[in-house]
């Protein structure tokens, strides 16, 4: 059984699987496995075997109950009160230890400059399915140029726990990367994003639908834009799980706040 699912989990790792489904997948073999422990407990039992048939079928619980666990929570997405799963982690202490020194901590250069905050308002960004394309390129050139964290912004798992809070997802590149370029470029009365990992390969990433609360359109008519961040987040993430943190994968998408200036 080992054998079966050392060989599914490498086969498994040459795509892009959902780990919700291969929890299912991991969960029914496990029953599986588990009645033919039921099987060879029987066996011993007929054999007159009893001390090592009841050791397998004490083995036999144990492995039911916690499969039992990962069925409900795997095909229903809910928890159980008798679940002793929680416990258990906190025995084996597998969160991490925070670290005194802070090493964690960041700072957020902004690759287009600095602005005063009162002059930048959050903006929202539309894409089509050629623009993500172009998203997700210029994301594995980010990755291949060791421009992209991957380690949850040095945070430890009691710390992603607490963030995930008030928060569906924390992403392997918290709290996102910056696009070392980007610029608006105007079309068609309104503006498009182009960005990448610099001026030459800058990619048409999408286009400014609104600029704080006004249509692009209507910013446009008394206000000068420019570009202040352009925040690249999304791929592998961490989310809450039955007993700790559980890994999810989502599309990139790109975060962007706009400078205005009065014409």
């Amino acid at each position: 059984m080992l054998t079966i699912l050392d060989m599914l989990n490498h086969y498994l790792g040459f795509f892009n699987v959902n780990t919700r489904w291969k929890g299912r997948v991991y969960s029914l073999l496990a029953l599986v496995g588990d009645f033919y422990l039921l099987y060879l407990a029987t066996q011993f039992f007929k054999n007159a075997a009893y001390l090592r048939g009841s050791s397998i079928v004490l083995a036999f619980l144990v492995i039911l109950y916690f499969a039992i666990l990962n069925v409900i929570y795997y095909f229903t997405n809910k928890t159980v009160k008798w679940d002793i799963s929680p416990k258990i982690e906190k025995y084996l202490g597998t969160q991490e230890v925070k670290d005194n020194s802070r090493r964690n901590q960041r700072t957020f250069i902004p690759a287009n400059g600095i602005y005063n905050p009162k002059d930048v308002l959050p903006a929202s960004i539309i894409s089509d399915e050629d623009m993500q394309a172009e998203l997700d390129l210029v994301a594995q050139q980010l990755q291949a140029n060791g421009l992209m964290q991957k380690d949850f912004g040095g945070l430890s798992e009691a710390e992603q726990l607490n963030y995930l809070t008030n928060e569906p997802i924390i992403y392997a590149n918290h709290p996102g990367t910056a696009l070392p370029y980007s610029h608006l470029q105007a079309e068609r009365g309104g503006l498009a994003l182009y960005g990448g990992v610099n001026e030459m390969f800058a990619k048409r990433l999408g286009r400014i639908a609104t600029v704080g609360l006004m249509p692009v359109s209507e910013a446009l008519k008394e206000n000068e834009l420019f570009i202040a961040t352009a925040v690249l987040q999304g791929g592998l993430g961490h989310v809450r799980g039955r007993a700790g943190l559980t890994e999810e994968s989502k599309p990139y998408s790109l975060h962007v706040e706009i400078a205005y200036k009065r014409k």
